[in-house]
């Protein structure tokens, strides 16, 4: 009895390891044709530039906060195994509206203080004038992806209490929607102005689609 209860366990990890090994895999390989589509629409110019500045704040708060094995995925996993099922939606939608709120006003603060903060990574930018047309569209990339902050709690309380519940295969294949959006609007854009998408008077539409597509 006990060991076919092994057997059982055994094969119960194996299939979950599987599971998140390949939905990693597909997340992985969208990924790369993100960053892909990205140089391949873009190349090296001002809207690309921008962007890897003002991704900076929102992307370390989205893996700080939304990644697995992050504070809220830990602490919604460790507190709902110790709980009954029926426990788990109350709980979570008490912790869901407390922290939303406090990242709420992150987020309005990243929005208003989106100058200063660009600044704070990127020193310099106002020297020249190229310097000043990549800070110009930071600041608006910036601002767009500011709800990360907000965005970031909720996915790791949600994945938290997907993988309390044994789903596993959602919180690892979800970096796809957001690589699938951005590719999307690249195609978008490079079907509208072709060629002229690198061209510098377009240089801050790119950027705001480059900020929409990871915000989406």
């Amino acid at each position: 009895m006990s060991e076919s209860k092994s057997q059982k366990s055994s094969r119960s990890l194996t299939g979950i390891a599987g599971i998140v090994a390949v939905a990693t895999l597909i997340s992985k390989i969208f990924g790369l044709v993100r960053q892909q589509a990205i140089a391949a629409a873009f190349g090296v110019g001002p809207a690309v530039d921008a962007y890897n500045y003002a991704y900076v704040i929102p992307g370390f708060l989205l893996i700080l906060l939304g990644g697995i094995n992050g504070p809220f995925h830990s602490a919604i996993v460790s507190v709902l195994a110790k709980r009954h099922k029926s426990e788990a939606p109350p709980l979570v939608e008490t912790i869901t509206t407390f922290v939303g709120g406090v990242l709420l006003l992150v987020t309005v603060g990243l929005i208003i203080f989106a100058d200063p903060l660009i600044d704070l990574v990127a020193p310099g930018l106002s020297q020249t004038t190229k310097g000043l047309e990549i800070r110009a569209i930071a600041i608006q990339q910036f601002q767009i992806m500011a709800p990360m902050a907000l965005l970031a709690g909720l996915i790791g309380i949600g994945f938290g209490a997907l993988n309390a519940a044994d789903m596993y295969w959602l919180p690892s294949i979800s970096p796809l929607f957001s690589s699938v959006a951005l590719i999307g609007g690249i195609f978008i854009l490079a079907l509208q102005l072709g060629e002229k998408v690198i061209q510098p008077e377009y240089a801050m539409m790119g950027g705001l689609v480059l900020a929409w597509g990871t915000l989406i």
